[in-house]
């Protein structure tokens, strides 16, 4: 620990409060977190505030007051919150990812998925800072998976291929960055929307009503604790082996799809399942295409 800085907090005493200002320490390792307000956001913010690092987080309209308030398609409000803070990582996890916003609003989702991860690479590289993209699975099409590094990635929905273009503007600028990509992820939420997990104890719960469940593509359902602990690991790994850059994949390892997920959480609440009806592969594949 190094640094220190006045801190503003409440005394109490007999009779009275009083507001007092004391010393606290600052880590000296910085992280800088884009997205803190998102599912994975919020947990990788806590993982590296909880372990010894200067964590700020950023978002955008859910931002304050918990965290910094930054447009990420403003340039000049990304160059400030960098040269001001002088990060040593920044983990992006913000992105556009919602299917409806992303079919009805591609422009709107190219800027924020790639131009301004393009923009924040650079940014991040004027100052030495580590980048770590968060990216997808959805960059490939789904046919065989577990994918690894080396596999040839083959976008078929809007979403995947804005991620993938994403992942070439960040090396592009940053030639040091990291790319990692990850499946469909589940944790604590603030609302079932937030994850492709919870959001579908919609169509478990109401079971007087027949769902359609993608029983074709295999994914691999990963917990945002793990993915933010694998991003403070490779952070700290990285401060002291300046080689750790490029593309890398996590996930979970049970596979699954989305049909057995649904089975899955109707078992955990004790909820029928009869109504979920397993997808056929062509169904599928079209779905997919559609995100």
């Amino acid at each position: 620990m190094v640094g220190r800085e006045k801190e503003l907090k409440i005394r109490f005493v007999p009779g009275q409060c009083e507001l007092v200002e004391e010393d606290v320490d600052i880590p000296s390792r910085r992280v800088l977190i884009t997205g803190a307000t998102g599912l994975l956001g919020r947990a990788v913010y806590k993982e590296f505030n909880e372990n010894s690092w200067h964590a700020v987080g950023c978002g955008y309209s859910r931002a304050r007051p918990r965290f910094e308030r930054v447009n990420l398609l403003n340039s000049v409000e990304v160059h400030d919150i960098i040269q001001d803070f002088q990060p040593h990582v920044i983990v992006h996890c913000a992105a556009e990812r919602r299917p409806d916003v992303v079919e009805s609003q591609a422009d709107a989702v190219s800027q924020l998925n790639v131009t301004a991860s393009g923009n924040l690479a650079k940014e991040a590289a004027g100052v030495g800072a580590f980048l770590i993209y968060i990216s997808t699975d959805y960059v490939f099409d789904g046919t065989n998976p577990p994918y690894k590094e080396s596999d040839v990635p083959n976008p078929l929905n809007l979403y995947g291929k804005t991620k993938l273009e994403g992942e070439k503007a960040v090396l592009e600028n940053n030639e040091g960055a990291a790319v990692l990509r990850i499946p469909i992820l589940y944790g604590e939420v603030e609302n079932l929307e937030e994850s492709a997990v919870t959001v579908m104890f919609d169509k478990v719960q109401f079971s007087n009503k027949s769902a359609n469940m993608d029983h074709w593509q295999q994914r691999f359902p990963t917990n945002i604790n793990d993915v933010a602990s694998v991003c403070r690991q490779l952070s700290e790994k990285r401060m002291l082996d300046p080689s750790i850059k490029g593309t890398f994949h996590w996930s979970g390892n049970e596979q699954m799809t989305k049909y057995e997920m649904a089975c899955a959480i109707a078992d955990a609440f004790n909820l029928p399942s009869s109504h979920l009806r397993p997808v056929s592969n062509v169904e599928a594949i079209q779905k997919y295409r559609n995100f």
